[in-house]
């Protein structure tokens, strides 16, 4: 885990520093500094009371399932838990990591393997409601607005693409053999595994429900960070629209091959707010939108993740 970490990270850099370094190139002029110094402070503020009630959501979430099958841990240590998620799923493509990340948490608390990889699947279905419901908004809003949807599509297609190739010559080219665990452990863990999984399909169906809840809060305090931030901007207009425009960006990031969205992030965000800001204005819009949303948590997950390693290690 460690290693793909530090792997993701390094392609997680080189991916943003080209991703940002293009958006600067392409969008910033002497205008776009006033912009900057005159940015309402309380609209920005609101930024990130809307990090943090994501971060609450998601803290929620894993503490609710938790709950379900007695694994106990104060909530400070859940906002710890969400940030080192943030940080797992920011290096690591389709932000698979988060769970990676989740599960490396959980076990510190003392839990069993099956018990926490339970928690995490469930965590991880829960999640998946909030895209199935979206589904139809997504659609409606291609419908009305192809214009934006489509260049977003587009880059989301040529990266997967491009990482594609890159995947197979890798797995050529550096091809290894693993080990394989015999079929009675894999019989022993499926069971245990399965049995944590009829507590929630039985006995905890509330918990289950409410984890649902916490997840639909959770993307919906990620949507409402762009028109918070386009408020900042002296926006006003078109919230709900800017709103609803991001449900095609949310879709291509959470799914994309790079780590954590970045550069399908970053060039979709150009081609979804271009109708909502001055093009003086929008390469810093999207520039900041993702280091709020996303790369701030990560960033500070990253530290939290390193202290809890060495924690550990010192153990």
């Amino acid at each position: 885990m460690r290693k793909t970490f530090i792997y993701g990270t390094i392609i997680l850099v080189v991916i943003l520093l080209m991703s940002f370094s293009y958006i600067i190139f392409k969008t910033v002029t002497k205008e776009t500094l006033g912009v900057l110094l005159n940015l309402k402070k309380r609209y920005l503020l609101l930024t990130f009371l809307f990090l943090i009630l994501y971060h609450t959501f998601d803290n929620l979430r894993l503490y609710i399932l938790s709950r379900a099958v007695n694994l106990k841990y104060s909530l400070f240590y859940g906002y710890v838990m969400s940030f080192v998620n943030t940080f797992g799923a920011t290096v690591t493509p389709a932000h698979v990591g988060g769970e990676l990340a989740a599960v490396y948490m959980l076990l510190r608390k003392g839990a069993s393997v099956h018990k926490v990889m339970s928690i995490v699947t469930m965590k991880t279905i829960s999640g998946l409601f909030f895209f199935i419901l979206g589904l139809p908004i997504f659609l409606w809003h291609l419908y009305r607005n192809p214009q934006q949807v489509i260049p977003v599509l587009q880059i989301f297609i040529g990266v997967v693409v491009v990482f594609g190739l890159a995947y197979v010559g890798g797995k050529i080219l550096f091809q290894k053999s693993i080990s394989r665990p015999s079929v009675k452990k894999i019989k022993e863990g499926l069971k245990r595994y399965i049995y944590y999984m009829k507590i929630f399909g039985y006995k905890r169906k509330g918990y289950f429900l409410g984890s649902i809840l916490s997840s639909c809060g959770l993307y919906i305090s990620f949507l409402l960070i762009a028109p918070a931030l386009a408020k900042s901007f002296g926006r006003d207009e078109g919230f709900f629209e800017l709103f609803l425009s991001q449900i095609s960006l949310l879709y291509v990031i959470f799914m994309s091959p790079t780590p954590g969205g970045s550069g399908v992030g970053e060039l979709g965000g150009l081609a979804v707010f271009a109708a909502f800001l001055e093009p003086f204005e929008l390469g810093v819009f999207v520039i900041l939108w993702r280091l709020i949303s996303q790369y701030i948590s990560a960033l500070i997950g990253g530290v939290l993740f390193t202290l809890c390693l060495i924690k550990d290690l010192r153990r």
